[in-house]
């Protein structure tokens, strides 16, 4: 699409980047999609989405890092981000990608670091109820194993993790059937990334068959009875109506599972879902480099444009 392509192109361009990252407070498209430049804005920012009955899973921007200093840095920020989560008892729920703590170098930092995390979030759980874990998301094929890998390891230490599955890859009924089967969590997704057919399913039809079809066994009386926690990564309102249904038809509360969306996405539906009892998370980037990010989200529907013009015209 010519708008989507567009928005690529603008979120690449290190002009547009400097001047806009380069103001003094965060601007309307920013404040929309992420949700603050550092850990006392990202908390805070937590704090009022819970208040809205919006549950948070925060993620620090940057992606394919390999610089020892940058690496670092992602980790810090990870971990003060943990800490004050964890003071103000909300959720510690954190999303990273593994190649942004290490897995551009090495499986062995990827999970040193990993490990590291986990292991903080376990510290400074807050209390039972809360729904504390680190959620390690997924990368293109070339790393599902390693990746796998890694989430069982520390899985079976019994730290608090979770992983982050796409429908559209051929081999994750397997992946799922041996996570559900020891009661891990489970964040599921279409996937965005280009595979080859013979790795995963290229037609839409076939990904929402093979979402839904992976939901109903995330839904399953199995998964039931391991504890396997189930959530659902989708802004698609009849696959949301159908995952509600077969929930509800199969004996799940609706605090028994999620939904996660993006924040500063489908709005009207978020006040739905969450009218509706159904637990709701928003996925919260925070950190300085906002603009490619955000610039991304404004290409997925070309309704968000106002949010861009005033962010370039009314700074």
């Amino acid at each position: 699409m010519l708008w989507q392509k567009g928005m690529i192109k603008l979120a690449t361009n290190q002009r547009a980047k400097q001047i806009m990252q380069g103001s003094r407070k965060m601007t309307d498209l920013a404040s929309r999609f992420v949700g603050g430049q550092s850990v006392d804005e990202a908390a805070e920012r937590a704090d009022l989405l819970l208040q809205n009955s919006r549950r948070s899973s925060l993620f620090y921007l940057g992606e394919y890092v390999h610089e020892p200093e940058e690496i670092k840095k992602t980790v810090s920020e990870l971990e003060g981000i943990i800490q004050e989560l964890g003071s103000k008892q909300l959720d510690i729920h954190i999303s990273v990608d593994p190649t942004q703590i290490g897995l551009m170098n090495t499986e062995a930092e990827f999970e040193e670091n990993a490990l590291r995390l986990s292991k903080l979030i376990k510290e400074h759980s807050s209390s039972a109820e809360s729904c504390d874990f680190l959620m390690i998301d997924m990368e293109d094929s070339s790393v599902t194993q390693t990746t796998l890998d890694v989430y069982h390891r520390l899985h079976s230490q019994g730290l608090p993790c979770g992983i982050t599955l796409q429908a559209y890859l051929r081999r994750t009924k397997d992946d799922l059937a041996e996570i559900v089967a020891k009661g891990g969590k489970i964040r599921l997704v279409k996937g965005a990334f280009a595979e080859n057919k013979d790795v995963a399913f290229t037609s839409r039809d076939d990904i929402d068959k093979s979402y839904f079809e992976l939901a109903q066994n995330m839904l399953s009386s199995e998964a039931k009875e391991t504890s396997f926690y189930p959530i659902f990564g989708t802004h698609d309102e009849q696959m949301i109506e159908r995952i509600v249904a077969y929930a509800d038809a199969n004996g799940w509360q609706r605090d028994e599972y999620e939904f996660e969306f993006l924040l500063g996405v489908r709005g009207n539906l978020q006040e739905e879902l969450v009218a509706n009892g159904t637990r709701l998370r928003l996925y919260v980037p925070f950190g300085t480099e906002w603009w490619a990010y955000s610039v991304r989200r404004v290409g997925e529907n070309p309704r968000n444009g106002a949010f861009l013009l005033r962010s370039l015209f009314y700074r």
